[in-house]
């Protein structure tokens, strides 16, 4: 098999820095006219249902068997990354929490892998932990102004959820090797998304969202929407398998701290979101922390472990 070019490679790597970047700004301009659990619980079921389908006629429909045990750890992680990782940035945007904050806020994952893999008794270099340390205090200085402003009680729970729907999503990547999978990433992305859209859809119509005001969404959304399945979902997670396959662990994590840096200059440009002097100034001892943790993590994994890192966003 020949080695692909680095044009190939550069190629894969900016659509998935562009269009995973470009996911919080999606979710914007879909959820403004769309019940927001609702709007990405349908995109996740129509992405898995295409996944299948595609992979169906590739490979037949053998290629799709699970067993029975395997569907509760499928679900659960479903529910981790998806409904609880996703479902918290969706609705911390739906309540005017800028995207580019979001993003920066979830680009802390790699901090919490690291912690629970520390945890774990894993071996952490000393490097990694300063990685965390400075993102942490990054972190903090996003939240600082926040804080201090009056009546804000509202915005900051929302952030504070992001953080939280970021945990479900470490813990669900850090559990996942330790659970009785199908052995194809794809298999395991294409019922995850399922999954994890039949928890979000449940979630959104527990909560009230109604199906009818997700039909009755602008054209604008439902463009937007298709975005999200088509692009956001599966073309570009299969860039990143092909990258997975075809080109350096370290190169490959270098989307972990670019998404962000694409997300809030997009915010920006296109969502009017200011950016302030603190904000810049978290956005880069953020990105830096991000940096620090993924170099070290990658030259020790040695290999990408990419079942779980489906579109974070």
């Amino acid at each position: 098999m020949s080695t692909p070019s680095r044009g190939k490679i550069w190629g894969a790597l900016w659509v998935v820095y562009i269009v995973w970047g470009s996911t919080y700004l999606a979710i914007e301009y879909s959820i403004r006219s769309m019940p927001p659990l609702l709007a990405m619980g349908s995109r996740f079921l129509a992405a898995g249902l295409l996944m299948g389908f595609v992979l169906a006629i590739k490979y037949g429909l053998g290629f799709l068997k699970i067993t029975r045990r395997q569907i509760p750890f499928l679900a659960l992680l479903g529910a981790l990354l998806l409904g609880l990782g996703l479902g918290m940035v969706t609705l911390a945007q739906f309540n005017d929490v800028p995207s580019g904050m979001v993003a920066l806020l979830i680009s802390a994952l790699p901090f919490w892998i690291a912690i629970f893999k520390a945890i774990d008794g894993a071996k952490t270099s000393i490097w990694s932990w300063v990685g965390i340390a400075i993102g942490f205090v990054g972190v903090g200085i996003l939240l600082i102004p926040e804080l201090s402003k009056p009546n804000n009680s509202a915005h900051i729970l929302w952030m504070f959820m992001v953080i939280l729907g970021n945990l479900g999503w470490a813990f669900g990547t850090y559990i996942a090797p330790r659970l009785d999978l199908p052995k194809s990433t794809l298999v395991v992305t294409c019922y995850q998304m399922l999954l994890g859209g039949i928890a979000m859809s449940l979630a959104g119509l527990v909560f009230g969202e109604n199906v009818g005001d997700l039909l009755d969404a602008t054209i604008s959304s439902w463009l937007w929407w298709v975005f999200l399945v088509l692009i956001g979902s599966i073309a570009t997670y299969t860039c990143y398998l092909w990258l997975v396959g075809n080109a350096p662990v370290g190169l490959i994590a270098t989307y972990a701290y670019v998404n962000p840096v694409i997300a809030v200059s997009l915010g920006v440009l296109f969502l009017e979101e200011k950016l302030s002097i603190t904000l810049l100034i978290g956005a880069i001892v953020v990105i830096l922390g991000v940096f620090l943790v993924v170099r070290v993590e990658a030259r020790s994994v040695g290999k990408a472990e990419p079942s779980l890192e489906v579109d974070q966003k």
